[in-house]
């Protein structure tokens, strides 16, 4: 893209310096061509920036797309005023202008002759300019909506997921005084809103408790966003260290977090998740091997629940093991 629009802009630069070297007023020719070219490049850029500003895509849009504060984990809702108004001049640009489309020649023909002056005058001068601004305005158009939709939304992004971020520890932190039940947690996250489902598992990562193990690998094996897996995925090492899990709720945890480690578009090697995945695959066999014998320290599928965790690490749909998320606290899982 770099080289595309520095190419595009050496082009335009190299006609209208042989341009004035043509021109009898040669440095009166450059400067006002200069100036006349960057002048309509910004006002492209501007109507580009217009037409690439991109949508508010909240958290909750699959829930409820018209809920603008389903975004909101923190008490606030994004301003949406920018978007609306450039909904609102690109409908009335493009409105006005194929209404006057059909007077486009004689418009171009009265810029090119107000212009005339300021690029040297003289023979084409006009026809130079309007040429000029008509280049420049399309450069300067595909230039601002290029650079909105690369750099904008990706700025905006980063914005959103470290005040998302910054509000989930902050719940981690006060969730032992916010004292959710797991049945709260439960129906916090099954409100199917992303930002929610998130703080569902960051209050277990707070507090977590062997009732929700079947939520945590549910979030691991059905997840909204990269976000919330990593989430999920320090839930689930809060859940492996608490002695209280049974076997099966182990072996649970553990075949969802190994099926997902193999998926390197979810867990890219050197992320956070792989990590977090390694230090949870580490610790939950040296647990299961403490709490249940029948579960082997290395291969926790050989214990209790170990059809469930062979099958679903064999199948295309991940670990889902449906007997753990069904009932998290029965001792079999036939």
């Amino acid at each position: 893209m770099r080289y595309g629009l520095a190419g595009v802009v050496g082009a335009g630069l190299v006609g209208l310096v042989l341009h004035a070297l043509a021109s009898e007023h040669g440095v009166r020719a450059l400067g006002g061509g200069l100036i006349v070219a960057a002048t309509f490049a910004v006002g492209g850029g501007l109507l580009g920036f217009l037409f690439g500003i991109p949508k508010l895509l909240t958290s909750g849009a699959a829930a409820d797309p018209d809920d603008r504060s389903a975004t909101s984990t923190a008490g606030y809702a994004p301003n949406t005023n920018l978007e609306q108004v450039s909904d609102w001049l690109t409908k009335i640009l493009l409105g006005a202008g194929l209404t006057q489309i059909g007077s486009l020649p004689h418009r171009l023909r009265q810029l090119g002759d107000a212009l005339a002056p300021a690029v040297g005058g003289g023979s084409g001068a006009a026809g130079f300019a309007a040429s000029l601004a008509v280049y420049f305005t399309i450069l300067g158009f595909l230039a601002g909506w290029l650079l909105t939709r690369l750099l904008l939304a990706r700025a905006l992004s980063a914005a959103d997921r470290q005040t998302l971020a910054d509000s989930v520890n902050q719940t981690v932190l006060a969730a032992e005084s916010l004292n959710f039940s797991p049945q709260q947690v439960r129906d916090l996250f099954g409100t199917g809103v992303e930002g929610l489902r998130v703080q569902a598992l960051a209050l277990i990562q707070g507090k977590p408790d062997p009732e929700n193990v079947d939520l945590v690998v549910s979030a691991i094996d059905r997840h909204l966003s990269p976000f919330e897996l990593l989430q999920a995925l320090m839930a689930a090492r809060a859940m492996a260290a608490q002695s209280s899990l049974s076997a099966e709720q182990r072996a649970a945890l553990r075949a969802a977090v190994a099926y997902k480690v193999r998926n390197t578009r979810n867990v890219p090697p050197y992320s956070r998740r792989k990590s977090v995945a390694d230090e949870i695959l580490r610790v939950l066999p040296a647990a299961a091997a403490e709490t249940a014998e029948p579960v082997g320290p290395v291969e926790p599928k050989a214990g209790p629940a170990g059809p469930q965790a062979a099958g679903t690490a064999e199948t295309p749909t991940g670990p889902v093991v449906p007997a753990q998320v069904q009932a998290p606290d029965t001792t079999t899982t036939s």
